[in-house]
């Protein structure tokens, strides 16, 4: 998928905006909604972060971050589920010693969140970033840092 410079405003935009929605709805007491819009907003950087010459990969897009969207949308979905049918009560089970409703948080949104990253990560690395790319930028910083010590003397 290929991202222009209309495309890359139009993301500056709606993070800009989600940003902004997200607060309003946090100081309005609609917490979930913002935290559902959070994962959408995370979502965007991401897409951001990992375009390589204005390119994000489609495979990259479905895994991981597609995948780790849905993650933490299902845990926060449980989290706030667990949360309204226990809330006042004392729960009757536990995730591994968890509240239910802290349980998705744990699983879902840390563990899940950051394991399906990493191997995305691992597995697709040159998907975002070839061994090539990499030497290519350090290779213009260093003419970079060469020009500025070239002026400076």
């Amino acid at each position: 998928m290929k991202l222009s410079e209309k495309g890359i405003t139009i993301i500056i935009i709606l993070t800009t905006i989600l940003w902004t929605v997200i607060n309003v709805l946090g100081w309005s007491g609609n917490h979930m909604l913002g935290l559902y819009l959070g994962v959408i907003l995370m979502l965007l950087y991401m897409v951001l972060g990992v375009a390589n010459k204005g390119v994000v990969s489609k495979k990259f897009l479905f895994y991981p971050l597609a995948a780790w969207s849905i993650t933490w949308i299902i845990g926060f979905f449980l989290a706030n589920y667990y949360g309204i049918k226990f809330a006042g009560a004392m729960p009757s089970f536990t995730i591994l010693g968890f509240h239910p409703s802290f349980a998705p948080v744990v699983f879902l949104y840390w563990i899940g969140g950051m394991l399906t990253l990493t191997l995305g990560f691992m597995f697709f690395k040159d998907e975002w970033m070839s061994d090539k790319d990499w030497n290519d930028f350090k290779e213009k910083i260093r003419v970079i840092e060469e020009q500025e010590k070239k002026g400076a003397i």
